[in-house]
């Protein structure tokens, strides 16, 4: 599909791309970016990469296709480091969870070049994170959603497409304001209450390792997220996670209203309600 792909970022999707790629035949030659010395030397002994660049601007030398894959908060500045010396006719992409502040600024950096920048969000990560946990089958069967600004063009567009297809991944299309919102509600919400829960009854932790079930650890996982990472998200998408925060706490009030009257017929009918939405997400478990 590509003559070579560059990788800005070995951490757990970066490095589960290079496998996949690999895995799949997908581009003659692979090479990644990879900050410091020590993540440069660990690179070359555990991925299959043609070459590992710790200069930026030498990395993408060479590459039709190139996909950061760094901390949402820094791929604007790598954007602008790479768009003057993007090969003609090359793709780059990322996959940030945030994308509306990225699609404006590569807008502005892509217009007079023949390199083009199509927003990418392949949802694969876990609570894990890091080179060492990385997995070629991670993307398979996930969405990834691709964030296009309407001065692109459908052949690239296309060819991002099937590159994700051919990962395994179910593909979709959304613009990057429209993903935003989406994002704080069905990603960036969840992972916050998860933490909220967490942060509730952290001070009890020696009894919720001995006498809580699964119900406890199901809830809690996704706290487990990188802290750091996780802040960069939170903040870039801010404004649609404060809304996303207002529905989470008018059902919060309704709870309590709820438990507060003893209404047993109307708690059972929140808590019904709650199970038809878990019952609709069959399939996509």
């Amino acid at each position: 599909m590509f003559e070579q792909v560059t990788v800005i970022g070995p951490g757990l999707l970066g490095s589960s791309l290079v496998l996949a790629i690999q895995e799949r035949g997908l581009a003659k030659k692979v090479v990644i970016w990879a900050r410091s010395e020590k993540t440069a030397e660990k690179t070359r002994k555990k991925l299959p990469v043609d070459r590992v660049e710790q200069d930026l601007e030498n990395s993408v030398q060479g590459s039709d296709f190139v996909v950061i894959c760094t901390p949402v908060e820094t791929i604007a500045a790598i954007l602008k480091k790479i768009a003057p010396i993007a090969e003609d006719d090359s793709i780059v992409t990322d996959v940030g969870s945030v994308k509306a502040l990225i699609c404006q600024e590569a807008k502005n950096l892509f217009k007079s070049i023949s390199a083009s920048f199509i927003g990418s969000h392949p949802m694969a990560g876990s609570e894990k994170s890091g080179m060492e946990n990385a997995d070629p089958k991670l993307f398979i069967n996930q969405p990834c959603i691709i964030t296009p600004l309407a001065s692109e063009e459908e052949l690239g567009i296309d060819k991002l497409l099937n590159f994700w297809t051919e990962l395994g991944m179910v593909t979709y299309r959304l613009g990057p304001k429209e993903h935003d919102q989406k994002m704080a509600l069905f990603s960036h919400l969840p992972h916050l209450v998860s933490s909220i829960l967490s942060h509730s009854i952290s001070s009890h932790t020696e009894d919720a390792r001995q006498l809580s079930g699964q119900g406890l650890r199901d809830t809690v996982r996704i706290s487990g997220g990188d802290p750091n990472l996780w802040t960069g998200i939170l903040s870039e998408n801010k404004n649609n996670l404060l809304e996303s925060l207002d529905k989470f706490e008018e059902s919060l009030k309704v709870a309590r209203s709820i438990l507060t009257g003893q209404q047993r017929k109307s708690l059972c009918s929140f808590l019904e309600e709650a199970a038809q939405f878990k019952k609709s997400l069959k399939g996509y478990e």
